[in-house]
């Protein structure tokens, strides 16, 4: 080799090493800048690193935003606002020659040419056009769609029907994302800029959750209360939906023998329909659910939890409170002889009542006898259960209880007032506030004519009882639930809520729930609020929100 030639080689190597250095210290000076929260000392770094190496598109890309920060922190000086907001663009400009690609730096270039648009009206096409560029270049890059959507937005009445519809796509994209401050920060423009409801329905994918929290801004902001019982009448359907498609997976993993992924299943379904309120009740919307539907996959869900208890293996004590749940919504006599006919081929129930079971499986066999209409069974039964079980657990107190109140009631239908009373007796032995009882030993007297103890029942359920008025002043904050438990009879009542204006004049939009349904929600004019409403033996629940502002609660009637 050479001399000359050595020589030349040499010579690339170094010149190699220098640009290796000066990249290096050039991207080094880069990572510095980006970790300095002041845009002047940002600068005065990026600059020297564009001295060292001029070519690279993020030191430029950085020195644009940096400049347009300091635009925006000198809006009151008008001349000084302008020039750093050209020296932005200049930056940006040379950072796209380099990378054209490269969607943020059309998306800074947009908001710069955006910005300067309010000095000299000829940089707002060059802005649209920059900001169309960086969406189209984003492939699936949300941020960049929430940025540009915003955008685009804020100037709807503008766009044109092509530009709106390339709108929508992308606020889809961002809304599919579920990021709900960006979504939240969406619904805010739509209303300051847009405030049309096909547009969102343009925009919305269709997903409960969404639905729901934009059914939530509309009542925060007091908008269409229509179009918010629409939303929450499709959030509902779609939940419904949910909670069968979760039931039937439980069903095809119960079907391989795979129990607790099962149980797994169910459980999720049965939350999903705790939550469902029914608010198509308050609405014309087509999104609906039937109800028969609806109790139905209720009643599945509990029967089918019990019993993947028992088939894989567990107490027959973890499955009999799901069994009983069944029955109580169950009243077929058919289905309840399913289940005991189930129950006696898995060996769980005799097929007779036996004075050594315990206690889980003679009750549970005495409700079934009851659902299916064999009180005379009970009338048998029942005499040896009151031999059995003179005493009991207390945790099981209140099984005994009830027990003892379905005997009583199997005698009540075959006309042994007597021996009814007698069984009705020894449950309030046990539980003297048992209203349930109660009201059915009255049932009994009411026949026998019996007035003293009509009076002394009726004296001692008006104990237990929630008094017709309950005086109160509570406050409730917006978006907050009040709820109480009302101790009620079982009637059709009128339920009264007094709502206090708390110094504001603004009219409250307030939802009312009972039992977890969805029986009233409008704006209150006159601070009183009537509703009829069918109450169950027992404890019932009462929830009231204030949706738009909040409240002072005065008092809660019923009559």
């Amino acid at each position: 080799m050479s001399f000359l030639t050595r020589s030349f080689l040499i010579t690339v190597i170094l010149l190699l090493a220098v640009c290796d250095v000066l990249l290096y210290w050039n991207q080094h000076l880069y990572y510095e800048a980006e970790n300095m929260g002041e845009a002047e000392h940002r600068i005065a770094i990026l600059e020297r690193a564009g001295r060292i190496y001029p070519f690279n598109d993020l030191i430029l890309y950085e020195l644009g935003k940096a400049y347009n920060e300091l635009a925006l922190n000198s809006l009151g000086e008008r001349e000084r606002s302008r020039i750093h907001l050209q020296k932005s663009l200049n930056q940006l400009t040379r950072s796209l020659r380099i990378n054209p690609p490269f969607y943020f730096g059309h998306y800074y270039l947009a908001r710069t040419l955006h910005d300067l648009s309010y000095y000299s009206f000829s940089f707002e096409e060059q802005a649209h056009q920059e900001f169309k560029k960086a969406a189209f270049l984003a492939g699936e890059n949300t941020q960049v769609f929430y940025e540009v959507g915003k955008v685009f937005l804020s100037k709807w009445q503008s766009l044109s029907q092509k530009d709106k519809e390339f709108t929508l796509g992308m606020l889809n994209k961002v809304f599919k994302g579920k990021d709900r401050e960006r979504i939240h920060s969406l619904f805010y423009v739509w209303e300051m800029n847009v405030g049309d409801f096909a547009v969102m329905d343009g925009i919305l994918p269709e997903d409960a959750q969404i639905y729901a929290d934009f059914a939530e801004f509309l009542g925060e902001r007091s908008l269409s209360l229509a179009q918010r019982r629409k939303y929450l009448g499709r959030a509902e359907s779609l939940e419904f939906r949910r909670a069968q498609d979760v039931f039937e997976a439980g069903e095809h993993a119960r079907f391989y023998y795979r129990f607790k992924e099962a149980r797994t299943y169910y459980h999720s379904c049965r939350n999903i329909l705790k939550n469902i309120h029914f608010y198509q009740e308050l609405s014309t919307s087509p999104n609906r659910i039937d109800p028969k539907k609806f109790e139905e996959l209720q009643k599945q869900v509990l029967l089918n939890l019990g019993k993947t208890y028992l088939e894989q293996g567990e107490e027959f004590e973890a499955a009999a409170g799901y069994f009983w749940d069944y029955l109580g919504k169950e009243e077929s006599a058919a289905a309840a002889g399913e289940l005991e006919s189930y129950l006696e081929r898995k060996g769980f129930l005799e097929g007779n009542l036996a004075i050594d079971d315990d206690l889980d499986r003679v009750s549970l066999m005495i409700y079934l006898a009851f659902k299916q209409g064999r009180f005379r069974d009970n009338m048998r039964g029942g005499r040896d259960l009151l031999r059995s079980y003179l005493v009991v657990p207390e945790e099981q107190t209140d099984r005994l209880v009830k027990v003892l109140g379905i005997v009583g009631e199997s005698f009540q239908k075959m006309d042994h007032i007597y021996d009814s009373n007698d069984f009705f007796q020894k449950a309030l032995e046990r539980n003297a506030d048992n209203l349930e009882v109660l009201l059915k030993l009255r049932r009994n007297y009411t026949r026998l004519n019996a007035v003293e103890e009509i009076r002394e029942v009726d004296r001692r359920i008006d104990k237990i009882l929630s008094p017709p008025v309950i005086e109160m002043s509570l406050p409730i904050q917006k978006g907050k639930s009040y709820r109480r438990d009302m101790v009620l009879e079982g009637r059709k009542i009128n339920l009264g809520i007094h709502i206090g204006s708390g110094g504001e004049t603004k009219e409250p939009l307030i939802t009312v729930l009972f039992n977890g349904r969805a029986v009233w929600e409008d704006y209150v004019e006159d601070g009183v609020i009537s509703i009829p409403v069918e109450s169950k033996v027992g404890r019932n629940m009462i929830q009231v929100m204030p949706l738009n502002r909040g409240v002072e609660l005065e008092r809660i009637t019923h009559e």
